[in-house]
C-alpha cells in the first residue's frame, strides 16, 4: 500500500528545491509546461515499463475475463515492474473496451485482475480476447474517477464499483464534443483524435534530460495538470500521453496575454500544499487499488509508491528479476518504500 509519509516528503523535497528543481517553463502556445527536476545523473536503466511500453514490447499479455466488465486478467511476463496508471484505456481486440480504474503496478511474474470500467458499452465481450493500448483518458474523466473513487474509499468499498452510469455520462460528453467521431459510444475514437493532435504538438515541448515530470499552467494561472514519475526515462516516454491528457483542458486559441508570468511559484506552492497533508480528510487508501487518492482543497489526484529492487543480486552478484529474494541464492533485498508515480489536478 501507497505511503503518506514517502508522498509528503518527496513534495517537500520538490518545494524545497532538495534534489529537485522546478525548471524554467517551456511555453508552447501560450501555455506554460514547467518541468521538475531531479537533480541526479539521470539512469539509462528503466525502473519499470509503462503499460504503452509493456504492450509495445509484448511484455504482458491481458485478456478479456468474458463473464464480468469490471476486471481484465493481466500477466506481467517481464523482468520490470509494469506501470497502469488510472485512465488508460485498454482498446479491445473484439471485445468491450476499458478504462483502468486506478494505478497498479504489475511484478514480474504475476498474473492480475485489474479494476477497468467499460467504455465501450454496446459491444459484446469476448473471453480470452486481447487487448492493445488506446491512449489516456482526459483530465476531466481522471477528476471524475477521483471523486467516485474518494467516496469509494471512505465507505471502503472496491474501486471497480464506481459508478459506471456517471463514467458514461462523461464519455458521452466528451465524444459529443470531439470532431470526426463516427461512433459516439466508442470511447477510443475520442482518445485517439486528442492523441494525433497531441503527436503534432508534443515535438516542440523539449525538456531537459534529467526531467522527470511536468505541470501544465494556462495564461491566467491555473494548473490544469501535473505529472511526475520516478525516472526521467519514464517521464519521457509519457510525454505524449500526457500532452494528450490535457489536450481538451486547455484553450489553444491565443489570448493576446502572453503565458502566465509565475508559473513556477504556482507550481512550488502546490507541492508545499502537498508536503501540508493533513493526516486524515484528505487522502485516502483504497480497495484494490494500491495508490492513495487525494481530495483536497484546490487539488485532486492519485499518488503511488512502492518498493524498488536492483537487477542483480547484492549478496551473490547473480542477474535477478527485480523483485526481493533472488532465485539463485535466496538473498531477500533491503528496500525500503519511494515515491514512483503522481498525478494530480
Amino acid at each position: 500500500m501507497a505511503k503518506i509519509d514517502v508522498v509528503r516528503n518527496f513534495a517537500a523535497q520538490v518545494a524545497a528545491m532538495d534534489g529537485f528543481e522546478i525548471g524554467e517553463p517551456v511555453v508552447l502556445e501560450e501555455i506554460s509546461f514547467v518541468p521538475i527536476l531531479k537533480n541526479e545523473t539521470p539512469r539509462v536503466d528503466r525502473e519499470y515499463l509503462t503499460l504503452a511500453e509493456a504492450l509495445d514490447e509484448q511484455a504482458c499479455h491481458v485478456i478479456d475475463k468474458g463473464n464480468e466488465v469490471a476486471h481484465i486478467v493481466f500477466e506481467n511476463t517481464s523482468e520490470f515492474p509494469i506501470l497502469i496508471e488510472e485512465g488508460e484505456i485498454f482498446h479491445g481486440m473484439g471485445t468491450q473496451d476499458r478504462m483502468a480504474v486506478g494505478t497498479v503496478m504489475v511484478a514480474p511474474g504475476t498474473v492480475v485482475e485489474i479494476p477497468v470500467k467499460c467504455v465501450h458499452a454496446p459491444h459484446y465481450l469476448s473471453s480470452g480476447a486481447a487487448f492493445v493500448y488506446g491512449g489516456k483518458c482526459s483530465r476531466e474523466m481522471l477528476n471524475e474517477l477521483r471523486v467516485l473513487k474518494s467516496d469509494n474509499a471512505r465507505k471502503i468499498h472496491k474501486a471497480s464499483s464506481i459508478d459506471q452510469g456517471r463514467v458514461w455520462r462523461r464519455v458521452e460528453a466528451e465524444t459529443a464534443a470531439e470532431a470526426g467521431v463516427s461512433d459516439e459510444t466508442q470511447y477510443f475514437q475520442t482518445v485517439s483524435g486528442r492523441g494525433q493532435r497531441a503527436s503534432q504538438r508534443v515535438a516542440s515541448l523539449q525538456f531537459p534530460k534529467n526531467a522527470v515530470g511536468v505541470a501544465v499552467i494556462t495564461p491566467d494561472g491555473q494548473i490544469k495538470g501535473l505529472e511526475v514519475h520516478r525516472s526521467s526515462h519514464n517521464f519521457q516516454v509519457r510525454k505524449e500521453g500526457i500532452l494528450e491528457s490535457v489536450e481538451a483542458s486547455v484553450s489553444w486559441t491565443p489570448t493576446g496575454s502572453g503565458p502566465f508570468q509565475e508559473a513556477k511559484a504556482v507550481v512550488q506552492d502546490m507541492f508545499q500544499k502537498l508536503a501540508n497533508l493533513a493526516d486524515s480528510g484528505q487522502w485516502q487508501e483504497q480497495v484494490e487499488i494500491d495508490g492513495l487518492v487525494i481530495n483536497a482543497e484546490g487539488f485532486n489526484g492519485e499518488v503511488f509508491t512502492s518498493a524498488f529492487y536492483s537487477d542483480k543480486c547484492p549478496s551473490c552478484g547473480a542477474p535477478k528479476p527485480r523483485q526481493k529474494a533472488c532465485p539463485s541464492c535466496g538473498y531477500e533485498e533491503e528496500s525500503s518504500e519511494e515515491f514512483a508515480y503522481m498525478s494530480l489536478m
